[in-house]
């Protein structure tokens, strides 16, 4: 019996302290108020704003603070023209196919003849940049391509 008068006890003190303490953590007005007819117009129309903006809105109203940072700051500026190379001209080479049985051929082809190429596939349509310094030297991919019925065209680009 006397145990469970000291659970109920216990069970009580900790409901009443709960209480209290829930409403001590979620009481937000712990700051005096000070009747609207003794503040000024600024601080009126300051208190109206601070109502209905949110804290992000009011953070990024702030003005610029007035201090300087603890470290010395340095302004750098780099002129990247005289290290990016000029662009290139290379040549792009239009196919009308784009299976794994043409590709593998116009690879083989533009291999064979030994230009330097990359290809590059976007969305399953291949695009194929080959380097050459004349454009008829390419014109022999795409008469040795018509051999394999692959239709194609040489375009040219800047790289």
């Amino acid at each position: 019996m006397q145990k469970k008068v000291v659970l109920t006890l216990f069970i009580l003190l900790v409901i009443i302290l709960g209480g209290i303490l829930s409403s001590l953590l979620s009481v937000d007005d712990s700051r005096v108020e000070v009747a609207n007819k003794y503040l000024s117009p600024v601080e009126k129309k300051d208190k109206e704003n601070l109502k209905i903006r949110s804290w992000a809105e009011s953070l990024a109203n702030v003005d610029k603070a007035n201090f300087s940072y603890p470290v010395n700051e340095l302004f750098m500026q780099i002129e990247l023209k005289k290290y990016i190379p000029p662009k290139v001209k290379s040549y792009k080479l239009v196919v009308d196919k784009a299976d794994r049985y043409s590709i593998f051929c116009i690879l083989q082809t533009i291999s064979s003849m030994n230009f330097p190429f990359v290809l590059e596939k976007v969305n399953r349509i291949p695009t194929i940049y080959v380097s050459s310094k004349t454009k008829e030297d390419l014109l022999k991919i795409v008469k040795k391509l018509k051999e394999y019925d692959i239709e194609s065209k040489i375009i040219e680009v800047w790289l």
